[in-house]
């Protein structure tokens, strides 16, 4: 949706090839300015720069990078991973591949205390910015999404009533404790190995600070067939606080699940920004916003922010 990705075969002067991946910014002004004003082109290249290299998550390798603070114009050289592109967003994810996620993001959440040093880079889950683009998108993309759920999921309410609650889930997330977060955890933003051994996050245009339920509720919403995140609900939170025993203190399921919810309201606002930053000519966007926009109101709907 943000940018243009391509794999390049470089010849090198021992005489030996390697690929990397080349990713740029979107060739959509619109996209870009939309870019530019959350700041998240060249939050994504700090990232790689300076943060990527103290995580014990898997994460690319970034080669080099470039970006034009004018026109959001950018530039990222980094690893090619030999990934499992059977994968797919709108099919969702195998429940073993869901338990892999889970784990990277409990080695991923580290509290924000141990990134002081980098606070100056992150942008707040609930920064001015990030409203006002979550703003933008549900104001033109609510009564697109409506029409291309199914009729239960279609609620009487407005655009102006859907930013109201979006806004006070963002208010009541940005007061728990934080740690750092990817953002955007769903699965075109995941690299499955081949073998069904290991997961990479990539795609750090969103890194943040906030609540580890925002990553959790996301990739939940954004991840899983609705009947499937139903069912394996439960189990994927106990693998996530069982794993996030290994770096630190520990949440408990009844602590997560209760505000997990929330984080569907920014799901959300990612489904309604498709008619502002995705390519709408595209079936598969359109196949993609659909999706989204089912499991994050069916979450929603679950947890009690809906009716």
């Amino acid at each position: 949706m943000l940018g243009d990705i391509f794999r390049l075969e470089l010849s090198l002067s021992d005489g030996s090839n390697r690929q990397v991946v080349a990713k740029f910014s979107a060739d959509r002004a619109e996209t870009r300015a939309a870019a530019k004003r959350a700041g998240i082109f060249k939050r994504e290249i700090d990232f790689y720069e300076q943060i990527a290299p103290v995580l014990k998550c898997r994460i690319p390798r970034s080669f080099g990078t470039w970006y034009d603070g004018e026109t959001a114009e950018f530039l990222i050289l980094m690893e090619c991973i030999d990934a499992d592109f059977s994968v797919n967003q709108i099919v969702g994810v195998a429940y073993d591949q869901a338990v892999l996620v889970m784990k990277e993001l409990a080695a991923l959440h580290v509290p924000e205390s141990h990134v002081a040093q980098f606070r100056h880079l992150f942008s707040l889950v609930s920064a001015p910015e990030r409203r006002a683009n979550q703003t933008i998108f549900v104001t033109r993309g609510w009564e697109e999404i409506k029409r291309l759920v199914p009729p239960n999921l279609r609620m009487a309410l407005t655009a102006n009533e859907m930013v109201e609650r979006l806004l006070a889930a963002f208010d009541h997330l940005s007061a728990m404790p934080f740690y750092l977060l990817h953002g955007d955890a769903r699965p075109d933003n995941l690299l499955f190995d081949r073998n069904g051994t290991s997961v990479a996050l990539v795609d750090w245009q969103g890194v943040a600070l906030g609540p580890r339920e925002w990553d959790i509720g996301y990739f939940l919403a954004q991840g899983l067939r609705v009947d499937d995140r139903r069912a394996w609900t439960n189990d994927l939170l106990d693998i996530y606080v069982d794993e996030f025993a290994k770096y630190g203190q520990p949440p408990t399921r009844t602590e997560m699940a209760r505000h997990i919810g929330k984080a569907a309201w920014f799901s959300l606002g990612v489904a309604c920004s498709l008619f502002t930053v995705g390519d709408m000519s595209s079936q598969k966007t359109i196949d993609l916003a659909a999706s989204m926009g089912e499991r994050s109101l069916s979450l929603l709907r679950d947890s009690g922010e809906l009716p």
